[in-house]
């Protein structure tokens, strides 16, 4: 699978070793009451159980680690039905999750005729739905899904970004 490589990060495929840094990151509960199809507590078997199985890019299908040179792995970005992702709390705030996913979005929409990604995020998550909107995703849809760490269902914004709104913002760098 591909690399992708931003002003300040990496974008690879996982990695086996990779597990105990993955667990630890998305096992935090502050990152994981935000994901919400993740079982909590999330253990080291379940990261590499995870890991061992996950896209490698050839389909619809992809997942990236997410990687800060010289300081490993930050955060992952997947792609299935939806454009999904975290970044481990230490590293909020800093628009690791904006250049991510940006390069992302840019090697999905440059490697073949998909017209449209879609994401989503809990309502209540204001810095998710603020990293969609920066990346040009529009609300298209609201539904209810059931939280593993929270244990019940909660609302979600439904979002989506077609090519041709990627594609005006200039954002595409190869076709």
């Amino acid at each position: 699978m591909t690399e992708l490589r931003t002003a300040r990060l990496l974008l690879r495929p996982a990695r086996p070793d990779d597990a105990p840094c993955y667990a630890l990151g998305v096992s935090e509960f502050a990152v994981a009451r935000w994901l919400t199809h993740l079982p909590w507590p999330y253990t080291l078997s379940m990261a590499s159980d995870w890991l061992r199985q996950a896209p490698v890019g050839h389909s619809e299908q992809a997942l990236f680690i997410i990687e800060v040179p010289g300081k490993g792995l930050i955060g992952c970005l997947s792609l299935a039905d939806e454009l999904g992702f975290w970044i481990a709390r230490p590293h909020w705030g800093r628009g690791y999750l904006t250049e991510a996913a940006s390069a992302m979005i840019n090697w999905h929409f440059a490697r073949g005729p998909q017209q449209q990604i879609r994401c989503s995020a809990q309502a209540d998550n204001k810095p998710s739905l603020r990293v969609q909107a920066k990346l040009g995703f529009v609300e298209c849809g609201r539904d209810m899904r059931f939280s593993q760490a929270l244990q019940h269902n909660v609302p979600h914004v439904v979002t989506q970004l077609t090519r041709s709104d990627w594609l005006a913002r200039g954002s595409l760098k190869c076709a």
